[in-house]
């Protein structure tokens, strides 16, 4: 399976649509949103008219964490009713094929509003990695490139492909769409290609 992976937004439209363009032309097969499509508010309703009709899967973000389950009456008021149930549709995480997606290191809890804020050191993240049972875990948060395995932080920038190790399990930290990055992941062939979005 081809996924094309979108990861903190922040509601930055232009980029987001040169991401979909790129992972389209790339004829992906679904997408996984990362989590972090907010900001300030001020552009909701056409980053979420990009996202709501995108097939697969999406998990929410800190950002995103107060539109999503319980909402407070105060912030149902200045949300759209399309944008409300984009963000009823969110998850936690997602398992697709046994690669886990989440915004947050799979160690931490996205439920809790303390977690999703949590920016844990390379010597947590290794810790608690390898605790994970999957082979492959990918996040976001970071608004960077990352790559570990259980035991060690891989040196990784984000301007090549990398083709995972069948033998080893791997964390792989997406770069914010905000930023000008997507990802392809090829499950079939066990690799994920940073895209660069102009």
């Amino acid at each position: 399976m081809r996924l094309g992976l979108l990861a903190d937004i922040h509601e930055a439209v232009e980029p987001l649509a040169a991401a979909l363009r790129e992972l389209r032309a790339r004829r992906v097969d679904a997408f996984v949103m990362l989590g972090d499509v907010l900001d300030y508010g001020e552009r909701v309703d056409e980053t979420v008219a990009l996202l709501a009709p995108l097939p697969g899967a999406a998990v929410w973000g800190n950002h995103d964490f107060g539109l999503c389950g319980e909402v407070h009456p105060s912030a149902r008021a200045t949300v759209s009713a399309s944008a409300l149930e984009y963000f009823a549709r969110l998850r936690p995480w997602a398992d697709l094929g046994g690669n886990w997606f989440q915004h947050i290191d799979p160690h931490l809890d996205p439920e809790r509003l303390d977690d999703l804020w949590r920016l844990p050191t390379d010597e947590e993240r290794l810790a608690g990695f390898g605790r994970c049972p999957h082979p492959r875990a990918f996040v976001g948060h970071q608004h960077r490139w990352g790559l570990f395995t259980a035991e060690q932080r891989i040196e990784w920038d984000g301007h090549e492909t990398i083709r995972y190790r069948s033998d080893q399990r791997y964390l792989t930290v997406v770069n914010a769409v905000l930023d000008g990055w997507c990802a392809l992941l090829d499950t079939d062939h066990d690799e994920l290609e940073p895209i660069r979005v102009r």
